[in-house]
């Protein structure tokens, strides 16, 4: 067993008390499956601006950011300026469209541009994605609770995941609702404070920083431990390719993933829908520059040879009240990320699976029972799953390439006239199974010489990868084959609308 810190896991106690008020407050408003999927399509301005651009501030715009930093530099603050223009994209091409059908998840959506088969896909991928991601997210909360508590990150992995399931299982987004401004709160005041602090005060103390503050001190404490500051400083230490892979999971997979959209299905209307984004774009990009600073400090000061545990290594070093503020701002963007994420997963696995799929005549009832039971078992898959302790970033690329072809499917289905059924269904199952086999990197063969896929291809970026197949297998199929009246069979409603008219 490790450090315990008594004053941060006080604190942190502390807030889970008021979200479990806050949830049992939240489940007094769920009336039916409407209320409990889309918050009754009540949601104003601020509260789906805070909610959308906490989602990512989770962890891996935390945890996963500051071990990148302590590895690679801070090339890695273009992965929230990534995440800021996707959800720009997602505020001014998207949200109306899918505020103005009055649905509650993306393949519904894909439905009404395609057809069932689309739908069908689509809704495995989805749920697929998120049911991996909510792993993602209960690793970090673990992360954080295991650094606080000296207690192992699998114990804790597995409390955060048994928590957050409880918590959304009472009130679905209503749950999500009550505590997301209160969470933006908790974030916009802790990490730029211990940001600050470690830039003022615990800088000048570092081997080498001659009492310099700053990044110059740190700079100077980094030249003096053998590190490069002018490499890790640059915000091209990363890679073209990583950067590219960052804006092609931020434009491509943000506008389509179900727990973004989610707001825009319960925005009080569309232009609500359309503007909250805007605003939550510019509250989700000064993350990684205090978090990424945080896990440069910790590499140079030697806190820990865990880059996952840099953060938390960072927030305990500082004085306690300045460490116990940061590590609520910390618990509070993961679970806010944490709860969106098994919610996506939950509503799709009730609302398009269970209810539309296998039993498209069950009434509300049943459709609110599913949808907490689906919540419960993705849960405890990521209780499970969370003790095999995935590598943050490269789990959720591989769920940010699969969202990344739902958003090719949308953008071809309402901007290009020629889209059909058959290119979004297939350029689906392709991309599917190319982005595993690329992920999984299993090897080809050339005249009896193995080679990887990603040595093949220059170990290109998923998410790029994962585009650049998408594409064109949508383009090529669409141009050989068209909707006609005559021969559609039965064409989804917005095609039979226009054959209509």
């Amino acid at each position: 067993m490790g450090t315990v810190y008594p004053i941060h896991l006080g604190a942190i106690i502390a807030v889970v008390v008021l979200i479990v008020i806050f949830g049992i407050l939240a489940s007094r408003r769920v009336k039916n499956s409407e209320d409990m999927l889309v918050s009754g399509r009540s949601l104003g301005l601020f509260f789906v601006a805070c909610a959308l651009s906490a989602e990512y501030m989770g962890g891996l715009g935390t945890i996963g950011v500051s071990a990148r930093a302590y590895n690679d530099g801070m090339g890695v603050v273009w992965f929230h300026i990534a995440a800021a223009t996707g959800i720009l994209v997602f505020g001014l091409l998207f949200a109306h469209y899918y505020r103005k059908y009055g649905i509650q998840t993306v393949p519904e959506y894909l439905y009404y541009l395609f057809d069932i088969k689309t739908w069908k896909a689509n809704a495995l991928l989805n749920f697929i994605a998120y049911a991996l991601f909510t792993v993602v997210e209960v690793v970090a909360l673990g992360s954080i609770l295991a650094g606080i508590t000296g207690l192992g990150l699998e114990l804790c992995a597995v409390v955060a995941s048994v928590f957050v399931t409880l918590y959304v299982l009472v009130a679905g987004m209503w749950s999500i609702a009550y505590v997301s401004m209160f969470y933006m709160a908790l974030i916009y005041l802790g990490l730029p404070l211990a940001f600050y602090y470690v830039l003022q005060v615990s800088v000048p103390e570092l081997d080498g920083a001659q009492g310099a503050t700053g990044f110059q001190g740190l700079a100077l404490a980094m030249r003096h431990k053998g590190l490069d500051p002018d490499h890790l400083f640059s915000p091209f230490s990363l890679s073209p390719m990583v950067v590219l892979g960052f804006f092609i999971g931020g434009v491509f997979a943000v506008p389509a993933a179900q727990a973004t959209v989610n707001y825009a299905f319960g925005a009080r209307n569309w232009k609500i829908a359309r503007l909250a984004p805007i605003l939550a774009a510019f509250l989700v990009v000064p993350l990684s520059i205090w978090t990424g600073t945080m896990g440069l400090f910790a590499k140079t000061a030697g806190l820990t040879d865990n880059p996952k545990l840099a953060l938390v290594a960072t927030l305990t070093h500082i004085p306690v009240w300045v460490g116990a503020i940061g590590s609520l701002a910390i618990f509070a963007a993961i679970i806010s990320t944490a709860d969106s994420i098994l919610f996506a997963a939950g509503s799709l696995l009730a609302k398009d699976i269970l209810q539309r799929w296998l039993n498209p005549k069950a009434d509300d009832k049943k459709v609110l029972l599913w949808t907490r039971v689906s919540v419960f078992l993705v849960g405890g898959f990521a209780t499970v799953a969370a003790i095999g302790l995935p590598d943050l970033l490269g789990q959720a690329y591989f769920v940010y390439s699969l969202r990344a072809v739902t958003l090719v499917c949308v953008f071809f289905g309402i901007y290009y006239k020629r889209a059909h059924p058959d290119a979004a269904f297939w350029s689906i199952i392709v991309s599917f199974v190319a982005a595993t086999l690329y992920y999984f990197d299993f090897p080809i063969r050339f005249f009896g010489n193995g080679l990887t896929y990603k040595a093949f291809l220059w170990d290109m970026h998923i998410s790029v990868f994962t585009v650049i197949i998408a594409v064109p297998v949508f383009v090529v199929i669409s141009l050989f084959r068209r909707w006609h009246a005559d021969t559609a069979g039965t064409p989804p409603p917005l095609y039979r609308e226009q054959i209509l008219q």
